[in-house]
């Protein structure tokens, strides 16, 4: 009976030991990105980077002299109705009108469009059923849950709804949800989307923590003919988060200099 007790004893300990590792294996494979005292500043660019072995970005389109950024129209994924849309805001820059730049016009970037947005840091908050991706620039907040599956009728915005989950020291962020708009788009040269867009991010720490790095793959068969793949990375910096607001530091350029330019967001009616 003593001998049998001891046995189950040491069976008892063994499998709380077994689940304390589990459990410390299992907090040290998320990866740290947040804190009070650093932010991410984009090092990759105005561009996603190729992944190897995947369909690669759209991306700019063809430079012009004299002429500001331009679509890549002509790309060969595009479905007919996206190249027909980045055709028409082409020829708008081609006759003088701006190139659209979400944040500089005070619009939310898209999905995945918002992580190229190269003026200002990033920042982070974790906590145990949510993520918080915090942009300086207007403190726009992207809330990723990771107590939840996705909503059986969803309400369509900017961001989407961001379910995530860590996965291999990963965070694993699966988007649906978005809001068509003639203002949002899936990177800086106006390449747009449908409400079929279905954006997966996986985001890790690399370079003995030093560096963030998303990888996202984007399926819309409404405008694009195969998925692709793209990567952004940003380089730690050691300063806290600031206040910039977009609309009370906009110059107004298009009266002063005369430029047609894409119109900012107005609120002609409370939100609450």
């Amino acid at each position: 009976m003593t001998k049998t007790a001891l046995l189950c004893g040491a069976v008892l300990i063994a499998s709380f030991a077994a689940a304390a590792a589990q459990s410390q294996t299992e907090r040290s494979a998320i990866p740290n990105f947040a804190s009070a005292d650093f932010g991410w500043q984009p090092v990759s660019g105005l561009n996603f980077l190729p992944v190897q072995g995947k369909v690669a970005p759209v991306g700019r389109g063809p430079i012009e002299k004299g002429i500001e950024r331009l679509a890549d129209a002509d790309n060969a994924n595009l479905t007919p109705w996206a190249t027909e849309r980045m055709r028409m805001h082409n020829q708008l820059v081609r006759n003088g009108h701006r190139a659209f730049s979400a944040q500089s016009r005070c619009w939310p970037g898209g999905v995945p469009g918002q992580l190229l947005f190269i003026a200002e840091p990033v920042y982070f908050i974790q906590r145990p059923r949510e993520v918080w991706i915090v942009w300086e620039r207007d403190h726009l907040v992207r809330r990723v849950y990771l107590d939840r599956e996705h909503s059986a009728n969803l309400k369509p915005s900017w961001f989407g709804e961001s379910i995530g989950h860590y996965e291999n020291g990963e965070l694993v962020i699966d988007t649906i949800g978005f809001a068509e708009h003639e203002y949002s788009f899936v990177d800086n040269y106006t390449t747009p989307h449908t409400k079929e867009l279905h954006v997966v991010e996986r985001w890790k720490i690399a370079d003995d923590g030093n560096t963030l790095e998303a990888t996202v793959t984007v399926d819309d068969p409404g405008a694009f003919k195969a998925p692709w793949s793209g990567m952004v990375r940003w380089q730690k910096t050691n300063r806290r988060i600031e206040e910039w607001v977009c609309a009370e530091n906009n110059l107004g350029y298009e009266q002063l200099f005369k430029l047609p330019e894409y119109p900012m967001p107005v609120a002609n009616t409370p939100d609450f």
